[in-house]
């Protein structure tokens, strides 16, 4: 029989205390920076979709690493985003692997040396490695899609992988276990918890319920989130929830010797990304969002939930970011 596992909800309020507002002292260090190495020639795109979410989530500096054709399209996208081949200059924390081919889908040069730099990148947060032994002052990290076979076998608990039920399955089989995505997608609460233990890492696995598991030795909840509507189901807007949580991790981690709950920001990332793409999914000529947002923090118990406005129509990952200032806006003047 399986073990009865340790599960809290997350809500509006938690999420809330993972967003620093700026006050006059503030600058666009001092909020955050995250760097940034996703895209590739193949899925440009997604380099645009984390990049800009990213930089709508209340951080003051992105900078994004990728190729050349990349770079141009994200510089269209956020001009106020720093290009480079490579990351330069400190950063708060930092998202691989987005938007990024794995192994077997790795077919031309160029991908290749971004993997190549992936790995060198994450070579430290092994936890055999000096560096994360010495406890030095390691940016936290987001692993997701392409970037997760580049992950050390063990690590610690502020990388955060963000694997889907497949990739879950895949990297599963590193460790010579064998489970489909199917299995993993009807109990992934029990699988969550697993690859965090087998890996150390804090895990964020995406689904209808979204999962957040840290590895058991931490004594943390196991974090669930449900307020993803199914619009959700789209492509990019796994790439948006990358850059929501890079930006949660950047800003939560600006303070020298502050110790950080990864997996309830990871949490209260898929909670942000959930509640942006609701709205993006109502009737905006009929909704305000601040009324949106006050409707869903009134009620946390999620009864009553889809009484505010039922009328919803489909979105693309897109519409997830344009709704991001309204959430956050009314997330951080919560009282």
């Amino acid at each position: 029989m399986t073990p009865l596992l340790n599960t809290a909800s997350i809500d509006v309020k938690d999420a809330s205390k993972c967003l620093k507002k700026p006050n006059e002292s503030s600058n666009k260090y001092s909020r955050g920076v995250l760097g940034l190495v996703t895209g590739s020639n193949a899925y440009p795109g997604a380099a645009v979709l984390i990049t800009k979410s990213a930089a709508y989530s209340n951080i003051g500096m992105v900078r994004y690493a990728g190729p050349f054709r990349a770079q141009n399209l994200v510089l269209q996208a956020v001009p106020e985003a720093v290009v480079s081949d490579c990351l330069q200059g400190k950063v708060n924390a930092i998202t691989v692997g987005s938007g990024i081919p794995d192994y077997e889908h790795c077919n031309d040069d160029s991908t290749k040396s971004q993997r190549d730099y992936i790995l060198d990148l994450l070579k430290p947060y092994s936890a055999h490695s000096a560096e994360n032994q010495e406890n030095t002052n390691l940016p936290p990290v987001c692993v997701d899609a392409g970037a997760l076979d580049l992950l050390p076998k063990k690590v610690c608990e502020k990388v955060v992988l963000t694997p889907h039920a497949l990739e879950l399955s895949k990297l599963l089989k590193r460790y010579n276990l064998d489970f489909s995505a199917e299995n993993i997608a009807k109990n992934p609460i029990e699988f969550a918890q697993k690859a965090a233990n087998l890996t150390g890492a804090t895990v964020l696995l995406k689904g209808s319920t979204t999962v957040v598991a840290s590895a058991e030795s931490l004594n943390l909840p196991i974090f669930t989130c449900k307020y993803g509507p199914s619009w959700l189901a789209t492509a990019g807007s796994g790439d948006v929830l990358a850059g929501i949580l890079g930006a949660l991790l950047a800003q939560n981690n600006c303070e020298l010797n502050q110790s950080a709950n990864y997996a309830l920001i990871a949490a209260s990332a898929a909670v942000i990304h959930g509640l942006a793409a609701k709205l993006a999914a109502k009737s905006y000529a009929k909704l305000d969002a601040k009324s949106y947002a006050k409707s869903v923090y009134n009620c946390e118990n999620h009864e009553n939930h889809e009484n505010h406005e039922n009328i919803e129509h489909p979105i693309v990952a897109s519409n997830i970011i344009d709704a991001l200032p309204y959430v956050l806006g009314s997330l951080i003047n919560l009282d």
